[in-house]
């Protein structure tokens, strides 16, 4: 009975191990996503052509070609983002919805440069919602509005 009484408690103790490094993992992996999605979060705050404008009709425009190496570098750091993200994280999909609304705005500027005012603001309206959707107080990631960063004194 006593080779019982050893057995069980061996794998009670080899159940208790292993949960307990799963629980520690698992952890880790949250830690990690959340620095990555606050990073995100951050350098899109800064982007200043994200800010909300009243969009109107460019001829020449000199600034759009600014606004596509922003919105260049936040697809970047979007996509740089999803490599962070634990399996199954339901902020895949929205991060996949923030780069393909970059996409959307790279391909419409390039056919109608006069109009990529409106096409940005459709793209920060986007931005807005996912990082709405990406934001949790609870998860420790902190919501910081696409564009609007504070201007300096």
């Amino acid at each position: 009975m006593d080779w019982l009484a050893v057995s069980l408690l061996a794998f009670v103790s080899l159940v208790l191990g292993v949960g307990a490094g799963w629980s520690v993992r698992a952890g880790l992996d949250r830690r990690d996503e959340n620095a990555a999605l606050n990073a995100l979060i951050t350098d899109l705050h800064l982007k200043r052509p994200l800010a909300p404008i009243e969009p109107r009709l460019i001829d020449g425009a000199g600034d759009e070609e600014r606004c596509r190496a922003t919105v260049l570098d936040a697809r970047d750091r979007i996509i740089e983002t999803l490599s962070h993200l634990r399996s199954g994280s339901a902020n895949t999909d929205v991060l996949m919805r923030m780069s393909a609304a970059c996409t959307r705005y790279l391909r419409e500027s390039t056919r109608a440069p006069e109009r990529y005012q409106f096409a940005l603001m459709e793209l920060r309206d986007t931005m807005v919602d996912g990082v709405k959707l990406l934001s949790d107080a609870r998860r420790r990631v902190r919501y910081r509005s696409p564009g609007e960063r504070p201007t300096a004194k």
